[in-house]
């Protein structure tokens, strides 16, 4: 009897906590884990906009099967709406039919949408005023359009990442016109909305909550910016030099997360991360350096994400073949894909106690190295070769995976730097790599 009393008290307790939530938040939480279909829809420079080859049904059966729930379908809408009054939106456009199709297949596949209003709108401080009627005009077609979606599943993004060159009040102008726009046709969608400076992280630390209370926020990081972008001829500005991770430009990534943390927190609003990726050009090891901070950040916070992007510049597989057999180790690890858990580990800890776990070990290129330490604060790990020689380095949060694909057979010693109150403590285990 009192077990079955204790067990309707937990059953109750998570039902108020979960009524409590909003329901921006419970759908902001619905998301999980998610991918934008990139260089598809938006991309409004590719001969014959908007090709009909971009993704297919097949690309998002291996996405869910991945372990992914939510798709985040960037489209340029400004491309199919006239510049001048009465700004007539072409619903008749090639590109609401790409639209629809991916609709039915998250219908089929039990996919959320985030319909995500993305390039060419070029709304700045100087241009706002003229800009503000066709851009809330576009809105009000398309709600009008698409209200027939579900608003558990589907959600609508106001615009991609706003101009640097928008004044925050200026911004949250437009974004209240498109607001009442979309409101005039469904209240009952989520909208989901982002500061100036390309939605990055630190822009919210001036931000405002919007007075309308079915709102979603968002963010996007591809700090250090001339890591992620290295040896990218599309990028603005270019960045030609190798750079590593870690490396002399992290400290903005580690603001605009304890930015982002600390306004969901003041304001208590749903916040999720709708763009991060690592360009292929950095190496191996960097790469999956840079993702683990990620993956430990978002493990910590449970946030929901979305990568950029799936297999083409920010790829997170080995090859054009995508499978789970081909899947980069430290992005199935730390974005706990193909029902990788490795989390679920780390989070049952127990408090105040210091747990080091180094698995598995022998290990190989197969079955790969996980490094958890139960530490909150940062740890470092130096990985040395028989001979002394430092052949690995990085900081990570609780969790990471070692590179062994990459090192020779043999035997290595690791050393693990952590923080144990206000003490730093060192242990050292050794690895052998069949």
């Amino acid at each position: 009897m009192m077990k079955n009393i204790l067990l309707l008290f937990c059953f109750l307790f998570t039902a108020q906590i979960i009524s409590a939530q909003s329901v921006a938040q419970q759908r902001c939480d619905r998301f999980e884990k998610g991918m934008n279909l990139s260089n598809w829809l938006e991309a409004y420079w590719q001969p014959g906009y908007p090709t009909a080859n971009g993704y297919t049904r097949d690309d998002l059966v291996k996405m869910k099967d991945a372990g992914l729930k939510s798709i985040r379908l960037p489209i340029g809408f400004a491309s199919v709406t006239d510049t001048l009054a009465p700004y007539n939106v072409d619903t008749a456009h090639a590109l609401f039919a790409r639209i629809d199709s991916v609709i039915s297949w998250c219908d089929e596949l039990n996919l959320n949408l985030i319909i995500d209003n993305h390039h060419n709108w070029d709304i700045f401080n100087q241009n706002w005023r003229n800009k503000i009627d066709r851009f809330s005009h576009m809105w009000s077609v398309v709600s009008a359009h698409y209200k027939y979606l579900d608003p558990e599943r589907y959600t609508f993004e106001l615009l991609n990442e706003p101009a640097f060159g928008i004044a925050l009040d200026s911004l949250n102008i437009v974004f209240n016109h498109a607001i009442d726009s979309i409101r005039q046709h469904t209240a009952a969608h989520s909208l989901i909305v982002s500061p100036n400076f390309s939605s990055n992280g630190a822009a919210f630390a001036p931000l405002t909550p919007l007075a309308d209370t079915n709102l979603i926020y968002t963010w996007h990081s591809y700090d250090p910016y001339q890591f992620t972008h290295q040896g990218f001829s599309w990028a603005q500005p270019p960045m030609p030099n190798p750079e590593s991770f870690p490396g002399s430009y992290d400290a903005g990534l580690y603001n605009a997360w304890n930015t982002v943390v600390s306004w969901k927190n003041t304001y208590n609003k749903p916040v999720f991360l709708g763009e991060f990726g690592t360009g292929k050009f950095g190496d191996d090891v960097s790469r999956c350096n840079w993702l683990n901070v990620f993956g430990s950040k978002i493990d910590s916070f449970g946030m929901s994400w979305f990568y950029w992007d799936w297999r083409w510049d920010f790829s997170l597989f080995n090859s054009n073949v995508i499978s789970e057999d081909s899947v980069i180790p430290c992005f199935k690890h730390t974005l706990h894909l193909y029902g990788d858990t490795l989390v679920s580990a780390v989070n049952n800890l127990n408090a105040g106690e210091l747990q080091l776990q180094l698995f598995p070990n022998p290990a190989s290129a197969t079955t790969g190295c996980n490094l958890v330490v139960s530490s909150s604060e940062g740890t470092t790990v130096t990985v040395y070769d028989v001979t002394g020689r430092k052949i690995f380095h990085e900081m990570f949060y609780r969790q990471t995976t070692l590179p062994v694909q990459l090192f020779n057979s043999g035997i290595y010693l690791v050393n693990i730097s952590y923080w144990q109150g206000n003490q730093q403590r060192q242990e050292r285990r050794k690895l052998v790599i069949e």
